[in-house]
């Protein structure tokens, strides 16, 4: 049973019930809810040694402990003391506290291993609770006395059923501040590899979050600032008029770049909009299909073979090998469904694109 010193056996009192309970509630991460504990629990239960076990609830294996003690100590306990543990065993099939001088006889805990594993670190009476986590087993706070204090009492196990039930209620919300952390990295991971250009932003045109093409786009200064003046205009039109979909085709007129702005209100409870950027290319200029599942790179390779380059001419003039230009066409093949180069290339010019000249 790891433990961490602590000052005192002063009996339990409501004030520091309430320091408990205060210290969890402003604690957000698990981590937070450890050091929040280790700080207050002397407050809770007077015992030098106090500690916390992740457990398995399954088979009662050990997932993760903390706690400062002697790496002696803790050898020791995992090596013969947790298997011969009455009170770690009454807790996993009671879920509720209870001390050594209440699960067995005085003889039968002299005898155990975790007994004498507790003697190395100077300890005799142990208390443990359950951390119960939605409505499973998640682990165990542990306290430990020197065979000169005292007992635990009722008012430990009181106060240890109290402090438990405070911190299994702290790792649930932990755990699911830390999911959803995960979840919005996953979500940001997910959007940077969308080709599309989108901003996320509040209703007061701050900007939340930009995907990597918004942040990498090939954009002029003024460009940049036409799109963030229609992202303010749709914003106010949300907050004043109330409106969900707002459409402005913003242009350049240094660059004759024209870009499309989208934007779109989130439902009222996340207060934010997400905006989509379309960039068009000016009427008098030549320009492959829309195909949006094509990456700017395998665009660019394309309008090459349109233009009947070679596989090498290619690679020169996009500074890339030639097998990489075969491996671009493979995946340009496959998205738009064309079985060769010829077909690609009927299908571009089909589509507008100018035919090469004869050579």
């Amino acid at each position: 049973m790891p433990v961490a010193p602590a000052p005192s056996t002063r009996a339990p009192s409501p004030e520091g019930g309430h320091r408990f309970a205060a210290a969890l509630q402003s604690a957000l991460t698990l981590s937070d809810v450890e050091d929040a504990f280790f700080e207050v629990a002397n407050a809770v239960i007077p015992a030098p040694g106090c500690g916390l076990y992740r457990i398995d609830a399954d088979s009662g294996s050990m997932i993760d402990f903390k706690a400062q003690v002697e790496n002696d100590f803790l050898t020791d306990y995992e090596t013969y003391g947790r298997q011969d543990d009455p009170v770690l065993e009454f807790v996993l099939r009671q879920n509720r506290p209870v001390d050594s001088s209440r699960v067995v006889s005085r003889q039968t805990w002299e005898g155990c291993g975790a007994r004498t594993a507790l003697d190395i670190g100077g300890y005799y009476h142990s208390l443990e609770a359950p951390v119960i986590v939605s409505g499973v087993l998640y682990g165990t706070m542990n306290f430990a006395r020197p065979e000169g204090q005292p007992a635990f009492s009722d008012a430990d196990l009181t106060a240890a059923r109290l402090a438990g039930e405070q911190l299994g209620l702290a790792t649930e919300r932990a755990l699911r501040y830390e999911e959803t952390g995960r979840r919005g990295t996953r979500l940001e991971h997910v959007l940077d590899h969308v080709p599309q250009a989108l901003v996320v932003t509040d209703l007061d045109a701050h900007v939340l979050f930009r995907n990597r093409a918004a942040r990498t786009g090939d954009h002029s200064a003024s460009t940049t600032a036409l799109v963030e003046d229609s992202i303010v205009e749709a914003m106010e039109e949300f907050r004043a008029l109330g409106k969900r979909v707002y459409t402005r085709t913003a242009v350049d007129r240094h660059t004759r770049r024209r870009v499309v702005v989208k934007s779109f209100r989130l439902p009222d409870r996340d207060d934010a909009a997400l905006t989509l950027l379309f960039e068009q290319v000016p009427e008098d200029a030549v320009r492959l299909p829309a195909w949006d599942v094509l990456s700017k790179r395998e665009q660019e390779i394309a309008e090459l073979v349109s233009q009947g380059l070679t596989n090498k001419q290619i690679a020169e003039r996009a500074f890339v090998s030639e097998n990489t230009v075969k491996q671009h066409l493979k995946r340009v093949f496959a998205k738009t469904d064309v079985r060769n180069r010829a077909e690609l290339m009927q299908r571009i010019w089909a589509a507008g694109g100018a035919r090469p000249a004869d050579s």
